[in-house]
This record gives structure tokens, C-alpha cells and sequence, in this order.
């Protein structure tokens, strides 16, 4: 029963389907034949066969199918499409938002002193500079104070934090001066060899490479110039190093006879020069002498230079018993300062106090060609005392008083001689050695004061002729003359 019932609606579907079939043929050739269809609308319809009639349903079937396929890829390739042209937008949007933020510098360094501006922080010109916002005022910076400034550029909507930095990155610069110094001594202080050092902070100094220069020679030295913020740069200062091999010369030692219980100036009359320190030390060593015994010792002179070059010099020390005749050093002092406090005026100079002593001495002692000449205390207390003297008594006598007056001065004595010895003094002013001689000559109204060895030697009268001595055992004298200076009539030193 129910292959009845399904053979029966097949069978109507069949019909169904057919008769669907036949007329879908029937429209297509009504659309196909137009007016000649409708014109011969009254004709009977020509019979197909089988074959076209099954052609006719399979090509209708095929277009039912089709219809609706279609519809679906039209939809599809349009939401591609829309879909693509979304992204592209999207793609392009975001390639212009990158260019465009890109043109955003977010940091920026400047030199300390250099102008500052917001165009600055913007690498090329931006398209939309109305949509650009900063919130820090450029004005108000202070460019000479190193420092680091946050803020933020807002541009396409979007808050950009930048950075802007002032810093000092510029190295001092100076110059070295040469300096000259031995090869005992430490560099000079490095600050007083450098010049026209430039920053715009404090700069400090020191030495940095320093050449091995104790054997003297030619060098250069580093200084290192260091600014407030860490900047460091190196100036070459040229080092000429002298090295010093001479040992000073002590000159004016003597031996020296004297007596027990007496007082001993070993520095009278003695120098010490060098070749290149003006101030060599001169150390006296007097352990070996007893002067509260009679005898023979030595004294030892020691000069040395600030090279540590050493010269010593040793003299004989003879005491003998104190005659009776010695006078005490006070004694003496007490008497030359009576004279001196007549003749002498405040705010003198050197040379002037000098000049008025040996005139003096000069005019106020009387020349005799015997005297005690036991020790030079006695010979000077005579002479000032009681106006007499030998040579040696003058120039004892000068001595006490340029002593007492702080010049410093020396005995020289005439070497070589004949019929007698002669003694005068040899004194030091302004850093000068001159010639001075107080003893009167026969037929000669005058007196001595600094005379250049030269002019002394050179002094004849009435065919005397008596200033030879050894010239290499003192110092050096002076050899610009200064006679025109000197007013012997009024003992005063021309203006």
C-alpha cells in the first residue's frame, strides 16, 4: 500500500515537474519569438519530440540552479571589495600618522649659551600645524644654566613627552707659558703657568704627564684643565730644565789670630756667590775651636747652592793669651756710636752713611806711622778715641762704624809690597762692591769712596802707586763709576 501511495506522488511530481518544465519552454519561446509569437498565437502549437522536450527541462532545471549562485558571488566580491578599501584606507591613515608624528624630534641637545626654540623639536615642516600644541615657553629658558627640561608636543591629537638638554660639553681651552727651572726643582705651581684659559665655568687645574727632566734639557709639561662640569682638556706648558753641576765660591775667609775669651766674627768680610742661586746657604762650623784655651784649630766654612752643589773652606783658628792691651768689643761699639750719632741723619741712605764715616775718618784722625796694632778692637777704640792711627787703624775704625750701620764690609790688604803694608775697605752698597780708603796721602787733600777696582788701580799721585792686592780672592766690584756723584768738598751724594 504505501508503494502505491509512493508511486502515485511520484507520479505526480513527475507531472508537476513536467508540466513546470513545459511551461518555462513556453515563456522562453513567447520571449524568444516576441511578435511572431503573439502573431500566431492562433496557430496550433508545433509538437517537439522526445529529446527536446527533455533538453527544454534540463536547461530550465539548470537556470533554477544558477539563479540563486549568482546573487551569492555579486554579495561576496562586493564585500571584498568594501572590505579592501576599508584596509586600504586604514594602511594609509596610519602611513600618514607615523610620517606625520615622525616629524617630532623627542630629544634635543644644545650647547650651554645657544638660542633655544620649539621649531627645534620638528625635523621638517608638519602638514596640520593647527592641530600642534606645546605647553612649555621657549622664552622663558635659561640657556646659560646647564640643565634638563621634560615637556610635552601634542600634535594629531596625540601627547608627545620630549626632552630638551642644555649642557656644557665644551672642553677649557689655554695657553702654557714656559717656564725655566733646575732640575732640583719641582714644577712651578701649575696655575701660574697656564694663560688665557676660557670656559664658561670655573676651571681648575693640575699637572698631569710629567717628563723625567733631572737630567735637564728641553720638555713639555700637561696641564689639565678641568671645567665645573667635568670637561677636561690638556695644555702642553714648555719646561726648559737647567741642570746645575757648579758648586758656589766662598771667598773672603782668612785665618784669623785672635785670644782667649775674645769674640770671633767668621762671617767679616766673608761672601758666597753662585752661578745661578743668588742666595746660597753658608753654614760655619766652630765645634772644633775652644776659645777659652789657648791654641791651634780649624774653622769650617760650608756654601751650598739650591742644587745641593757643596763647597768648604777651612781656616785656621790661633788663640793666644788676651794682652793687656785688649779693649772689650762694647767698649769699642759704645765709642764709634758717639760719632756716628753726629754725623749721621735719620732716613740717610747706605750710601750715604758711608759716604759721611769715611769722611770722618778722613778729617778727624791723624795719620802716624806707629800704633797698637795688638787686635783691631785696640787699633779702632785709638783712632776714634784719640784721633791717631796707622793705615790699619783708619781702616779699623771705618770697619766699626759701617758694622755698627749694618753695610756690610772687608779689609783688603796691598799685596805685593815693598816698604810697608796698606789696609782700606772694601764695602757693599746697593749689591755692589767699591773700593773705600779714609787714609790721607802725603800732598793729596782728598779721600777714597767708591771706587770700581778699575779707577783705584789706575790712581797715581805724585809717583805713588800703591792699590795692587789679589784681586781673584774678593768679590768682584762694581764697574760703572760712580765718582761723578760724589761731592767730596761737601762729603754729599749729588742728586
Amino acid at each position: 500500500m504505501e508503494n502505491k501511495l509512493d508511486s502515485v506522488h511520484s507520479r505526480g511530481s513527475i507531472r508537476s515537474a513536467d508540466t513546470a518544465v513545459v511551461r518555462a519552454i513556453t515563456h522562453e519561446d513567447i520571449a524568444r519569438h516576441g511578435k511572431n509569437t503573439t502573431a500566431h498565437s492562433n496557430k496550433p502549437a508545433v509538437k517537439r519530440s522526445a529529446a527536446e522536450t527533455a533538453a527544454a527541462k534540463a536547461k530550465a532545471t539548470a537556470r533554477t540552479v544558477e539563479e540563486p549562485a549568482e546573487k551569492s558571488r555579486v554579495v561576496a566580491y562586493s564585500f571584498y571589495l568594501l572590505l579592501s578599501v576599508i584596509i586600504l584606507a586604514l594602511y594609509l591613515g596610519i602611513r600618514y600618522y607615523d610620517r606625520e608624528t615622525a616629524k617630532v624630534n623627542r630629544f634635543v641637545l644644545v650647547e650651554v649659551g645657544s638660542p633655544v626654540s620649539q621649531d627645534m623639536f620638528f625635523n621638517s615642516p608638519i602638514d596640520l600645524p593647527e592641530l600642534e600644541d606645546c605647553n612649555l615657553d621657549f622664552s622663558g629658558v635659561n640657556v646659560e644654566l646647564p640643565q634638563t627640561i621634560h615637556f610635552t608636543i601634542t600634535y594629531l591629537w596625540t601627547n608627545m613627552e620630549c626632552e630638551l638638554e642644555i649642557a656644557d660639553t665644551t672642553a677649557p681651552t689655554g695657553v702654557g707659558i714656559p717656564q725655566q727651572i733646575f732640575a732640583v726643582e719641582e714644577l712651578p705651581d701649575v696655575n701660574q703657568c697656564v694663560k688665557d684659559i676660557k670656559d664658561r665655568t670655573d676651571v681648575t687645574l693640575k699637572w698631569g704627564k710629567i717628563p723625567d727632566y733631572k737630567n735637564g734639557g728641553e720638555f713639555k709639561a700637561e696641564a689639565l684643565l678641568t671645567d665645573a662640569v667635568g670637561n677636561t682638556s690638556s695644555v702642553m706648558v714648555p719646561i726648559s730644565v737647567t741642570k746645575d753641576d757648579t758648586p758656589p765660591v766662598i771667598s773672603g775667609t782668612k785665618n784669623y789670630s785672635g785670644f782667649v775669651g775674645s769674640s770671633i766674627v767668621y762671617r767679616d768680610g766673608v761672601t758666597v756667590t753662585d752661578d745661578y742661586d743668588k742666595n746660597p746657604t753658608l753654614t760655619i762650623d766652630t765645634s772644633g775651636v775652644d776659645m777659652s784655651k789657648p791654641g791651634k784649630y780649624k774653622a769650617i766654612y760650608t756654601a751650598t747652592d739650591f742644587s745641593g752643589n757643596k763647597t768648604t773652606v777651612e781656616i785656621d783658628v790661633e788663640l793666644a793669651k788676651k794682652p793687656k792691651s785688649y779693649i772689650e768689643q762694647e767698649k769699642v761699639d759704645a765709642a764709634a756710636q758717639k760719632i756716628l750719632d753726629k754725623i749721621l741723619k735719620p732716613g740717610m741712605t747706605k750710601q750715604e752713611q758711608a759716604l759721611q764715616i769715611v769722611w770722618w775718618c778722613r778729617y778727624n784722625i791723624s795719620y802716624v806711622h806707629k800704633a797698637d796694632a795688638t787686635s783691631r778692637n785696640r787699633a779702632a777704640y785709638d783712632a776714634i778715641t784719640k784721633r791717631r792711627g796707622t793705615c790699619y787703624g783708619y781702616a779699623c775704625a771705618v770697619r766699626e762704624m759701617l758694622n755698627l750701620c749694618g753695610i756690610e764690609n772687608m779689609f783688603i790688604k796691598r799685596y805685593p809690597w815693598r816698604q810697608s803694608v796698606h789696609y782700606w775697605n772694601y764695602i757693599k752698597i746697593d749689591d755692589q762692591w767699591y773700593h773705600c780708603d779714609s787714609t790721607p796721602r802725603k800732598n793729596y787733600n782728598s779721600y777714597f769712596f767708591m771706587y770700581t777696582t778699575k779707577e783705584i788701580q789706575n790712581f797715581h799721585h805724585s809717583g805713588w802707586y800703591g792699590y795692587t792686592f789679589k784681586v781673584d780672592k774678593y768679590p768682584k766690584s762694581a764697574t760703572k763709576s760712580v765718582q761723578k756723584k760724589i761731592d767730596y768738598a761737601n762729603h754729599k751724594i749729588k742728586k
